[in-house]
């Protein structure tokens, strides 16, 4: 891995050069310290699981590699302790596991926990980056849909749910919802999709910029669903994907017609720096998580 950051939680990363380390770390000697054997060993934590980790040629030239890097450290250290279960699912980890939207996780860690308390504490800024990558407002209304999905689906057990994922894991485990009502943004792709519908009607709607998702006729028949989520490793950089559709039920066929479909990337830095940075914040829909999602 080529970031690392210092806390565990929902918390900023850094790429790993022997300045960001330095410049961050401050000396403190539960990151680094020298052993028994005189070599120096720098700790950090995974960014992706919240396990230790030791970073690799910040003082020392490297042979296969000109740039530092994180491996996984898989004991206990004065930073962070180590998770077997997260670090068995991280993608960084050397594990391959055939993952369905079904495949959850047997026992609940510190770390599923925080990815709970995640989509509770930080909703509001959930909901700003669906927003974002979706042109679609998420009112009330849809916030508790998309809440209530993810407590039944129990999509922070599910082995791929990660911190950094969080706001696309929501909508993955929101199920299919009527695109009927549904507010969107002007100008965006979604909102250029619907505009080519005879079906659709798009009217101005209560939210400044968004358009309202209305029917021309009788019944309109257009659904919502996010699926295909996948990732992988590439040049030890995450790569991580999410499909939203588009789709339309047919008569007598049990599988929906795919009317429109796109791409969603999830950068793994995005949200928990958004977290860090984050200055306005949403009490309706802080208090709305709070009541969809008890304690555990």
């Amino acid at each position: 891995m080529r970031r690392f950051k210092l806390h565990t939680g929902y918390t900023e990363s850094y790429e790993i050069t022997k300045e960001n380390y330095e410049r961050e770390v401050r000396g403190r000697k539960d990151f680094t310290y020298i052993g028994v054997d005189g070599v120096r060993r720098s700790f950090a934590i995974c960014p992706a699981c919240d396990n230790p980790i030791q970073l690799i040629g910040l003082y020392k030239k490297l042979e296969n590699t000109d740039r530092p890097y994180g491996r996984h450290y898989n004991r206990d250290t004065k930073v962070a302790k180590h998770n077997e279960q997260t670090y068995r699912f991280c993608p960084y980890a050397s594990h391959s596991y055939h993952v369905t939207k079904e495949s959850l996780k047997e026992e609940i860690t510190e770390y599923e926990k925080s990815i709970y308390e995640g989509a509770r504490d930080y909703f509001d800024l959930v909901a700003y980056v669906i927003n974002q990558d979706t042109g679609i407002y998420i009112s009330k209304k849809l916030a508790a849909r998309i809440l209530d999905g993810y407590l039944a689906g129990q999509g922070y057990m599910y082995y791929w749910a990660t911190q950094y994922n969080l706001p696309w894991m929501l909508l993955y485990f929101m199920g299919e919802i009527p695109c009927y009502g549904l507010l969107v943004k002007k100008g965006c792709d979604l909102w250029k999709y619907f505009s080519t519908r005879e079906d659709v009607l798009l009217q101005h709607s209560y939210i400044e910029g968004y358009d309202r998702l209305d029917k021309r006729d009788h019944f309109l028949n257009l659904n919502l669903v996010f699926l295909l989520h996948d990732r992988k490793v590439i040049d030890d950089r995450v790569e991580e994907t999410i499909e939203l559709n588009v789709t339309t039920a047919e008569k007598n066929k049990r599988l929906p017609r795919v009317e429109y479909k796109k791409t969603l990337s999830i950068n793994e830095y995005r949200f928990p720096n958004f977290v860090c940075k984050a200055k306005y914040r949403n009490t309706g829909l802080l208090a709305l998580a709070k009541e969809r999602l008890p304690e555990l």
